[in-house]
């Protein structure tokens, strides 16, 4: 969003959007468009929503377009030969990572599960593999220590914005160097599923905390509670905390303390996952204080259960 926004301002001629079917989405699953599709038609933008864009009869809609540049940005389908060779200056995609570190559908996500210091967002030429086009322009950017993924995709969807205007005025002057990825250096990422979210609190601290953070808010981090599952959508990772407690003989995934704003839960190496929000099935977010007074959790009870 905050890219094809700074297109608009700019007086880019955006001959249109395409962007994925309206969906259903949220509890009640009502059918809602992507939220691209608004402010498309609110700046009367035309806006098209294959369910296929390589059919043969879209593929005919996008060459009467004769586009100059097709700017991709997280669609989430693949341009098929006859789509990428259609714009004259070529397909140009944003990717969320440094490439070729973290091809595919979710860098964000494992950036931050890894443990990694550092992500940034590439500028490619694409070809028909994924993300594996010559590199147009790369920023690198810190990771910071308790950044989810949804706080550090949106910091990374607002670095494209500052700079597709600068990178779209060397394309079309000709100064772009094409870079090839060095193919050895790849490494590849799977799109998330909910599973993916389910907390191993045998696990280092670290990692469990990596895990919260790299899966919050999508697609969720998650352990049970009474056979429940409780979805933690706010965490701290407590350093140096062991001396503290008595954690000889905690169980991982054991409450160890109750304090008035947060559960104190044990991981696989006596590190301390501090759960400041929850949200239990069939409810709302709510403070770890509301989750205790409501659910009656205490000292001795084993997560992940």
């Amino acid at each position: 969003m905050p890219v094809l926004e700074k297109l608009i301002d700019s007086k880019e001629n955006i001959a249109g959007v395409i962007t994925q079917p309206d969906r259903p989405r949220g509890r009640g699953r009502k059918i809602l468009p992507p939220p691209i599709k608004k402010i498309a038609l609110s700046r009367r933008i035309a806006v098209f929503q294959p369910e296929n864009i390589n059919e043969e009869e879209f593929i005919k809609k996008v060459k009467e377009f004769n586009p100059d540049i097709i700017l991709v940005v997280a669609y989430g389908q693949i341009l098929s030969k006859d789509i990428l060779n259609i714009p004259r200056m070529g397909c140009i995609n944003i990717h969320a990572s440094l490439l070729p570190k973290y091809r595919g559908a979710s860098p964000i996500n494992l950036a931050i599960i890894n443990g990694e210091e550092e992500t940034g967002i590439t500028f490619i030429f694409m070809n028909e593999k994924v993300d594996a086009g010559d590199i147009i322009y790369q920023q690198k950017i810190t990771i910071l220590p308790d950044e989810t993924y949804g706080e550090l995709n949106k910091r990374l969807s607002n670095l494209s914005a500052e700079i597709i205007n600068k990178i779209l005025k060397e394309i079309k002057n000709g100064k772009i160097k094409r870079i090839p990825q060095e193919k050895q250096l790849a490494t590849y990422t799977k799109k998330m599923s909910k599973e993916d979210g389910e907390i191993i609190w045998d696990n280092k601290g670290r990692k469990v905390y990596n895990l919260i953070r790299g899966t919050t808010p999508y697609p969720g981090a998650f352990t049970y509670y009474k056979n429940r599952k409780l979805k933690i959508t706010r965490a701290r990772f407590l350093y140096n905390y062991q001396n503290e407690l008595r954690l000889d003989f905690a169980t991982a995934g054991e409450v160890v303390k109750i304090e008035k704003d947060a559960i104190l839960i044990s991981t696989g190496d006596r590190g301390i996952i501090k759960i400041l929000k929850v949200t239990p099935p069939g409810a709302k977010e709510m403070s770890a204080q509301q989750f205790v007074n409501g659910y009656k959790i205490k000292v001795g009870d084993i997560l992940g259960e």
